[in-house]
C-alpha cells in the first residue's frame, strides 16, 4: 500500500492483476443519508478471472484468414480481409508465442505456391520458346512476385519486425521470398541453362548491333538486377559471360587480324569501349568489368602482338603519317606495357628517311631544311601519338644520332667517308646567319623568304642547335662553321653581330670553351684590326695626303683562322703602294712581325661608268682587277682571254671563275665572244657600256661568298687527315700507359678517347695500327698482342 493524498484526506490503493476502484462507508451502520461526518477509505479489489481463451483454436481461426488473404494475394485479387485486421491478428499470434509456428506455415505457404504452380506455369512456357522469351518470363514473374511480397509483408510486419528480425533459423519475408525464388525458379534444371543463356544471347545481340536496342537493353538491365537480387551474378552469370565473351573475342580477332593494322586498331579499340561501357550501362560488377577487360588484352593485344607490331605494317602508318592509327596502336600495346615493342619499327622509320635525306644529293642544299622538317614531324608523332613516352624519345634521339653520324664516300664529300650533316648545318646556319632564310607555313624549300624579326631568328638558331647536339663528331661542323664565318666576318656579310654572338654562346654552352676558342679569336681579331686601321688613317703620313680611293686592311692573327693559300695576282700599282705604306706603319709598330698578303679574300667597290646611268659595283678583289685593265682599252676593243691572263697574274681556275661572273653570270658587266656559259682560252671580252639594271649598287662579289667543290673536298680530306692523326696519338698514349694489350681492348680504348671525332670504325682503327707497326711505334707480340716500343 503506498499512502496518497487526496482532497479528503489520506487514501488507499490495493494493487491486483486486475481490478476496479469501489468507495466503501467506513461505518457501515449509519444511514445512507447520513451527513458527512468523518474521513473515508478506498478499497481496491481484484477482478474476477473469465473463461480462458483457447489458443490452438484462435491460431486456427486467424491461419485460416490468412490463408484466404494469401491465395488471393497468390492469384492476385484483393484479400477479402482487411489488411488491419490480419495484421492485428498476427500481432496476436505473436503475442502467443506462437511466431515461430506461424513463420513456418507462411514459409510453407509460399514454397507451395512457388514451387507448384509459378515453377509449373514458367516451365510449361519455356517449352517451345527462344532462351530470350523464356528469361522475360521469369524477369515478369520475378517482378510480381516481388509485388506481392511487399503486400505479405504489409500483413506480417509484426512477424517479421519483431521475430524474424531477429531469427537466426527464419529469414525476413524478403529474403524468404528470395531464397525459394532462387531454389525453385531459378535453379530448375529446365529454366537455369534458358535464363543465363538468354541473357548473354541478349549481350551478344548487343555486340553484333540488333536493331531492338532499346527493348533488350530494358531487359538486360532488368535481367542484372534479378541475378544481383538472387545474389546468382558471380557463381551463376559471370563465369558463363566470361567464357562465351572468351570465343566471341577469339572469332573477332580471327576475322579481323586478316585486314590492315589500321583497321585492326582501330576496330579493336571501338570494341574494348563498347565492352566496358556496357559494364557499365547495364551495372556489371567491377570484377566483371576488370576479368573482362584481362580477357580483351590477352585476346587483342598479347596473343596478337606479331601482328600489332609487324615492322612493314608500322613502317606503313608512319610514312602515311597516320597520327590517329599511330595513337591507337600505341594506346592498345600501353595496356598491356608492350609500348616499347614498337621501337625496332620507329628507329627504322627514323634512320630510313633519314638516310634519304642526307644522302640525297639532289636536294643537298636543302638538307637541314627537310631534316628540320623530318625532325618537326617525328617529335609531333611521339607527343601526339606515344604520349610523349620517354623510352621512344630515347630511341628517336639514337636514331637521329645514328643516321647523322654515319659516313658514305661520296663525291661531295671529296671521296671521304665524312658525315656530311655537320658540314650542311654548319652552311645552313652560315645562312641564317647573312640573314637567310625561313621556311614559311606550306611552301617549298626554294621558296625562300628573309628573316626580319630577331625572335624568328633565335628561334630557327634554336631548331637548328637540336640537330647539331645529334652529331657525334664535330670536327667537320668546326672546320666549315669557321670557313664560314671567316668569310661572313671578313666580308662585312653577317645580318647582325648580336646573333653571331648569341650563335657562339650556344655552341660554348653545348661544346665547351675550347671549342670555341679559335672562333672568340676572329672575333678579337676583327676588333683589334679595325683598332690598327683606325690609328693608320690617323698616322700623320696617312693625314698629310690625299688618296683617290678608300684603303682598308684587316690583320688576322694565322693561328685562329683558316688557313688560305698564296694566291698569286697582279695588283694595281696604288693599290700596292697603300699595300707598302701599311706594311711599314705595321712593322714599326710590331717589330718582328710578317704579313702575307690574302688577295682572294679582299673585296672592293668601284663607281662605273654606263651609257644609261653611273653604277656603284660591289666585287672581289680579282673581279676589280680585271674591270680596271679596261679603263686602258678604247671603246669597243676588246681584250683576249691571254691578255687578262697576263695582265692580271691569275690562275686559269680563278680567271675562269672571275670571268664567268662577269660575263656569263646574271649582271654581265663584260661581252664574251663567242656567247656562251663557258669560258675558253680563246675567248675575248669587251666592256659593256650598255649594261642597265634598275638598282644603284649592285653586288656582283657572291662567289666569294660559296665554297667552291675543289674547297670543300680539301676541307674534307684535311678533316679526314687531321682524323687519322689523332686516332694514331690516342693509339701511341693508350699503348704508352698500358704497355701490352690486345686487339678488341685496343680497339674499345680508342674508341672511347675520339668520342669527339665522332663514330670510328674498327676498320680504320685498324689501319692506323698498321701504320704504327710500319713507323715502329708498336710492334705485334706472338700472343696476338699488341706491344708498345719504348
Amino acid at each position: 500500500m503506498y499512502p496518497i493524498s487526496g482532497r479528503n484526506g489520506p487514501v488507499g490503493r490495493g494493487v491486483g492483476s486486475a481490478g476496479s476502484i469501489k468507495p466503501v462507508n467506513a461505518n457501515a451502520g449509519q444511514n445512507n443519508f447520513t451527513p458527512y461526518t468523518g474521513a473515508r477509505k478506498l478499497v481496491v479489489k481484484n477482478l474476477r478471472a473469465g473463461p480462458r481463451l483457447d489458443q490452438e483454436s484462435y491460431f486456427d481461426k486467424v491461419w485460416s484468414q490468412f490463408d484466404a488473404a494469401l491465395a488471393a494475394i497468390f492469384d492476385g485479387r484483393q484479400p477479402e480481409s482487411s489488411l488491419e485486421e490480419l495484421y492485428k491478428g498476427g500481432e496476436n499470434v505473436c503475442r502467443q508465442d506462437r511466431a515461430a509456428q506461424l513463420a513456418n506455415k507462411l514459409r510453407d505457404r509460399c514454397k507451395e505456391f512457388v514451387d507448384g504452380k509459378m515453377r509449373k506455369n514458367l516451365v510449361t512456357r519455356s517449352k517451345g520458346s527462344t532462351d530470350v522469351d523464356t528469361l522475360r518470363s521469369v524477369v515478369e514473374t520475378w517482378s510480381s512476385w516481388h509485388s506481392k511480397l511487399i503486400t505479405v509483408r504489409w500483413i506480417f510486419y509484426y512477424l517479421d519486425q519483431s521475430f524474424l528480425l531477429h531469427s537466426k533459423e527464419h529469414p525476413g519475408i524478403r529474403d524468404l521470398g528470395l531464397k525459394q525464388f532462387r531454389e525453385y525458379i531459378f535453379a530448375d534444371v529446365n529454366l537455369k541453362p534458358k535464363i543465363l543463356k538468354g541473357a548473354y544471347d541478349l549481350i551478344d545481340a548487343d555486340r553484333q548491333g540488333d536493331t531492338n536496342a532499346s527493348s533488350n537493353s530494358t531487359l538486360l538491365r532488368e535481367a542484372m538486377d534479378l541475378f544481383h537480387n538472387l545474389d546468382v551474378y558471380n557463381s551463376d552469370f559471370e563465369p558463363l559471360f566470361l567464357t562465351e565473351s572468351q570465343k566471341f573475342t577469339a572469332a573477332w580477332t580471327l576475322q579481323q587480324s586478316s585486314g590492315s593494322l589500321q583497321s585492326y586498331v582501330q576496330n579493336a579499340h571501338r570494341l574494348i569501349e563498347r565492352e566496358v561501357e556496357r559494364c557499365g550501362l547495364f551495372a556489371f560488377n567491377r570484377s566483371t568489368k576488370m576479368k573482362l577487360s584481362e580477357l580483351l588484352d590477352e585476346t587483342l593485344i598479347t596473343q596478337q602482338i606479331d601482328l600489332l607490331t609487324n615492322q612493314n605494317d608500322v613502317l606503313e602508318l608512319l610514312r602515311a603519317d597516320n597520327k590517329s592509327a599511330l595513337k591507337q596502336l600505341y594506346s592498345l600495346l600501353s595496356r598491356r606495357d608492350l609500348a616499347l615493342d614498337l621501337k625496332s619499327a620507329f628507329q627504322s622509320y627514323i634512320i630510313e628517311e633519314g638516310e634519304g635525306i642526307v644522302f640525297d644529293q639532289e636536294k643537298e642544299t636543302d638538307m637541314v631544311v627537310y631534316l628540320l622538317q623530318f625532325k618537326q614531324k617525328v617529335d609531333s608523332i611521339v607527343v601526339d601519338s606515344f604520349d610523349s613516352n620517354e623510352g621512344l624519345r630515347i630511341t628517336l634521339r639514337e636514331a637521329f644520332g645514328a643516321f647523322m653520324n654515319r659516313g658514305k664516300k661520296m663525291e661531295s664529300t671529296g671521296g671521304t667517308d665524312n658525315p656530311k650533316s655537320g658540314e650542311m648545318i654548319a652552311k645552313y646556319v652560315d645562312r641564317l646567319l647573312k640573314g637567310g632564310y625561313k621556311l614559311p607555313p606550306g611552301r617549298k624549300p626554294e621558296e625562300t623568304s628573309l628573316i626580319s624579326d630577331d625572335a624568328e631568328l633565335d628561334r630557327q638558331l634554336d631548331q637548328v642547335l637540336d640537330l647539331f647536339r645529334f652529331v657525334h663528331g664535330k670536327t667537320v661542323f668546326e672546320a666549315f662553321y669557321k670557313n664560314d664565318l671567316a668569310r661572313r666576318l671578313l666580308m662585312k656579310r653577317s645580318a647582325s653581330s648580336d646573333a653571331e654572338k648569341s650563335m657562339l654562346a650556344r655552341l660554348k654552352n653545348e661544346c665547351g670553351s675550347n671549342f670555341t676558342h679559335n672562333l672568340e679569336s676572329m672575333f678579337n681579331d676583327i676588333d683589334t684590326a679595325a683598332e690598327e686601321m683606325t690609328a693608320f688613317k690617323n698616322s700623320p703620313s696617312e693625314m698629310s695626303k690625299r688618296h683617290s680611293f678608300e684603303f682598308d686592311a684587316t690583320v688576322l692573327s694565322a693561328a685562329a683562322w683558316p688557313t688560305y693559300p698564296d694566291t698569286p695576282v697582279h695588283i694595281p700599282s696604288n693599290i700596292a703602294r697603300a699595300v707598302q705604306r701599311f706594311e711599314t706603319f705595321y712593322q714599326t709598330k710590331h717589330k718582328g712581325r710578317a704579313l702575307a698578303w690574302k688577295h682572294q679574300l679582299d673585296h672592293c667597290q668601284l663607281n662605273a661608268n654606263f651609257d644609261a646611268d653611273r653604277k656603284n659595283l660591289v666585287v672581289s678583289s680579282f673581279q676589280a682587277i680585271v674591270l680596271l685593265l679596261f679603263n686602258d682599252v678604247a671603246e669597243g676593243e676588246s681584250l683576249t682571254y691571254t691578255d687578262i691572263k697576263t695582265a692580271t697574274g691569275l690562275s686559269d681556275p680563278d680567271l675562269v671563275r672571275t670571268l664567268q661572273s662577269l660575263a656569263c653570270a646574271k649582271y654581265r658587266i663584260l661581252i664574251k665572244t663567242p656567247k656562251g656559259k663557258e669560258v675558253n682560252k680563246t675567248d675575248t671580252f669587251k666592256y659593256n657600256a650598255k649594261f642597265t639594271d634598275k638598282q644603284k649598287r649592285i653586288k656582283i662579289n657572291q662567289i666569294q661568298l660559296k665554297e667552291t667543290k675543289e674547297e670543300t673536298k680539301t676541307t674534307h680530306e684535311r678533316i679526314a687527315a687531321d682524323r687519322h692523326f689523332e686516332t694514331q696519338a690516342a693509339i701511341v698514349r693508350i699503348m704508352k700507359s698500358r704497355k701490352v694489350i690486345n686487339h678488341p681492348g685496343l680497339v674499345s680504348e680508342v674508341i672511347t678517347a675520339t668520342k669527339r671525332l665522332g663514330a670510328l670504325q674498327p676498320a680504320d682503327i685498324k689501319t692506323n695500327i698498321e701504320k704504327l707497326i710500319e713507323k715502329d711505334y708498336i710492334e705485334r707480340t706472338d700472343d696476338n698482342q699488341y706491344s708498345y716500343v719504348a
